[in-house]
């Protein structure tokens, strides 16, 4: 989820040598470490697979990558043609690096059964709690392949010599790569494929890369994606992609558009809502909003994604920081630092799940609590979270910010328990409508009159204290400070603030201006 990060010399990632064995010349696909200038080049990302095409030297290269539904795996097929008018002898490197592993028991070696070059560590600890925690981790990363190499390699720097990885000393002069295992150096995944190609010839080649707890889980691995199985296993993974379609599908005269409507879109919303950005301890609001993305692709995960952060809820109406999705899961980072917002995306979440599957049943659903066995409606816990939120506010009415809402850096404006948030104001504002509107027909009318006695009083509060001529501050500091105003030198305009005062209706950015 953040930026990329710079490229350096040794990078992570998966990388192809191609040798000329007679004449010696050497390049490297898809494009690093060597970066030589190739003669053609395309990337061709595919709804389920990523392809790469390079032709250089009158050698073209076809490199494939999918994945596996269910096992943690990388597919690669690749293909190496000859594509000149006389005989090629060249050799297929795949250099796959796996960096320092550990200091404890670090090591490679090929292994004949797997036809695999197995990287092996052991992950150190010093807690006597970790121990066993430990030993359930994949700490062994492999490469396969399902065609025997000529000659393999284990270590990186008997690899990379003094040449570095653009010139690598191990194939350097048209020597063979040296067989041998390595102990206690840095490992990596490296093989060599000698081929004899005429013209037009060419030769297939597919690998396996990924995690293992041991020897048996690599060769279970194996039976599922190199043995005869292995065209089922793209099938599979491009089934699942589809599941992950989306209900909507356009058609217009711009077709780059339709792409994105139709494909990319869903395809980043069924990524996040479906391996919930890889951690098992997703911050609520991501969670949640994630969650509200699936509505429109799979909405039966919108419901679990509901059902699952409010059990976890405290009896009080709080919402945690983080969701726990495992039993051995805990609040980690980010997880660990008090935000104020998790709740306004319950009534968010709940109105895009309702409108897509018209599940009203839902509301009358018994959950319990995280601190309380005793069982309450969805309807109910998601009242509880909307009083929470309206008793967490200052003496003026504004939300207090702790240290965060939904912009998490901003932790310098309320870690003495005073500073409040601007736009949680209007968030707290959006969100009680949406849920005034939802639960209107079942509902208690006391409730929803209390509620809407709370959205006049924000919209009153939001132009007291936060319009400031032009545009709504962004919150105000524990020592009374308000800031994203005219006056300040950097940021003096919040586009948060502004958008989500449309949202809430607040009446200065809403009423008629003057030009």
């Amino acid at each position: 989820m953040q930026p990329e990060q710079p490229y350096f010399a040794h990078h992570p990632g998966r990388f192809f040598y191609l040798r000329d064995d007679e004449s010696g010349e050497l390049f490297s696909a898809p494009f690093a470490p060597i970066k030589a200038e190739l003669d053609s080049f395309e990337f061709q990302p595919g709804l389920s697979d990523i392809k790469w095409k390079i032709k250089h030297s009158d050698i073209e290269l076809e490199i494939t990558l999918t994945l596996s539904p269910d096992l943690a795996a990388e597919l690669w097929h690749v293909k190496v043609r000859n594509s000149d008018r006389q005989s090629r002898k060249v050799s297929l490197v795949p250099y796959f690096p796996v960096g320092y592993m550990s200091w404890m028991n670090m090591g490679a070696h090929f292994d004949d059964e797997l036809n695999a070059v197995v990287c092996t560590s052991i992950t150190p600890y010093q807690k006597l709690e970790d121990y066993a925690k430990n030993k359930h981790l994949k700490d062994i990363t492999y490469l396969a392949s399902d065609v025997k190499p000529t000659h393999f390699e284990t270590s990186l720097p008997r690899f990379e010599g003094q040449g570095g990885l653009h010139n690598p000393t191990g194939l350097s002069d048209k020597r063979s790569l040296s067989d041998q295992p390595s102990h206690y150096e840095m490992p990596a995944c490296i093989m060599q494929f000698e081929l004899d190609l005429k013209p037009g010839d060419e030769s297939e080649y597919n690998f396996v890369f990924g995690p293992a707890l041991d020897k048996q889980e690599i060769s279970d691995t194996l039976e599922l994606t190199l043995s005869d199985n292995k065209a089922h296993a793209a099938a599979d993974y491009a089934s699942y992609i589809e599941s992950g379609k989306g209900v909507l599908n356009i058609s217009t005269p711009d077709k780059i558009f339709d792409q994105f409507v139709n494909n990319w879109l869903p395809r980043q919303v069924f990524y996040h809502g479906d391996t919930h950005r890889l951690t098992t301890d997703p911050q609520t609001r991501n969670y949640l909003q994630d969650g509200m993305g699936m509505a429109y692709v799979n909405h039966e995960a919108t419901k679990q994604v509901i059902l699952t952060s409010l059990s976890q809820q405290k009896r009080d109406g709080e919402m945690p920081d983080g969701i726990l999705l495992t039993p051995e899961a805990e609040l980690k980072y980010i997880n660990q630092i008090p935000h104020t917002d998790h709740s306004v995306w319950l009534t968010l979440i709940l109105e895009s799940y309702i409108n897509e599957s018209n599940d009203w049943a839902i509301l009358d659903e018994l959950l319990s609590w995280h601190d309380s066995d005793d069982e309450s409606t969805v309807l109910e816990h998601v009242n509880m979270a909307m009083r929470h939120m309206c008793g967490a506010r200052d003496e003026r009415g504004l939300p207090y910010i702790a240290q965060g809402d939904w912009c998490d850096p901003m932790n310098m404006v309320g870690p003495k328990g005073k500073g409040v948030s601007g736009w949680l104001t209007q968030a707290l504002s959006f969100a009680l409508q949406s849920w005034i509107r939802l639960s209107r027909d079942v509902n208690d009318a006391n409730e929803l009159d209390k509620f809407q006695e709370t959205v006049d009083e924000l919209v009153v509060i939001a132009d007291e204290y936060l319009w400031k001529g032009d545009w709504y501050a962004r919150g105000i500091t524990d020592d009374g400070v308000t800031f994203g105003v005219p006056e300040d030198k950097e940021g003096r305009i919040f586009l948060n603030t502004q958008s989500w005062a449309f949202l809430a209706i607040c009446q200065m950015l809403c009423k008629p201006r003057e030009c």
